[in-house]
């Protein structure tokens, strides 16, 4: 299921993930501390960077169930009774 813009903007947990990404992005870039960077994030949050951060954590999500459905499947089926 995709989130529309605004639920984005409603998320605060987009919010606070949207802009930890800018941050980090922004620290990168010009060679400054996370801290430094955070200081210097706009709140709310462009959305952009709410955009990134529902790519962000869809990429995490689908990587997990892999390794999950993954690690189940090898496991001894005695094991998960």
């Amino acid at each position: 299921m995709n989130k529309t813009i605004r639920e984005l903007r409603e998320s605060e947990y987009h919010q606070q993930f949207g802009r930890k990404l800018c941050a980090a992005f922004i620290a990168q870039q010009q060679g400054i501390r996370l801290d430094t960077a955070l200081k210097k994030t706009p709140e709310p949050i462009c959305d952009t960077w709410l955009i990134v951060a529902e790519f962000a954590r869809k990429a995490a999500m689908r990587d997990i169930n892999e390794y999950v459905a993954g690690t189940v499947s090898e496991c001894d089926p005695k094991l998960l009774v």
